[in-house]
């Protein structure tokens, strides 16, 4: 879930940037030290969007840098457990389906796809049910609950998080709209 945070840090100003007006300095400083960083109580860093206030500069022997206390704006994406989320496939494997969800990407195990089984169709690179021939494919839109989170603050990469679309009102949207579409002619007909 994307959240815009308040939050509370300390940017070096080098030397080198001391001529440019203090707000760009301490923007630039907090963009190259917080953007991309995952910290496992935030989550992922996403963009600064802005300093709300900086403190007295303080300057340390040895080092011609000044530091600053800042209160800074930050939009956070942090998955949460049991939170529904919606994505993209964006890669299909023997074992599973890999979907963007934001800076990450989340792995659907191929028995959290459908309550049916589930093969791997290496020529069309695709997950097909044997039952139902319903398939996921490279660029489906889905819509899934996270089920296990564990990020790696050290490397993002490492970061995983586990997804399953076997409740109801969980799936390919495809999958969903047809069921959807189903039920309204059945409560039609049943007038």
């Amino acid at each position: 879930m994307y959240k815009r945070m308040k939050l509370e840090g300390v940017v070096r100003i080098p030397p080198d940037q001391m001529g440019n007006p203090l707000q760009e300095a301490v923007e630039l400083a907090l963009r190259n030290k917080y953007e991309a960083r995952v910290d496992k109580t935030l989550g992922a860093i996403v963009a600064v969007l802005g300093v709300d206030d900086i403190g007295e500069g303080q300057i340390l022997p040895g080092d011609g840098a000044v530091y600053y206390d800042v209160n800074f704006e930050a939009m956070v994406f942090n998955p949460e457990m049991q939170e529904i989320i919606e994505g993209e496939v964006v890669e299909i494997v023997k074992f599973g389906a890999f979907l963007s969800l934001g800076p990450f990407d989340g792995l659907l195990h191929v028995s959290q796809i459908t309550n049916e089984y589930i093969s791997y169709d290496e020529k069309n690179a695709r997950l097909v049910s044997k039952e139902s021939d319903k398939s996921l494919a490279e660029g489906d839109k889905v819509r899934a609950r996270i089920i296990a989170v564990s990020l790696n603050e050290k490397d993002p990469r490492g970061s995983k998080i586990g997804l399953t679309m076997r409740q109801t009102g969980l799936g390919k949207l495809e999958w969903l709209e047809a069921a959807r579409r189903a039920e309204a002619s059945a409560a039609e007909a049943g007038k």
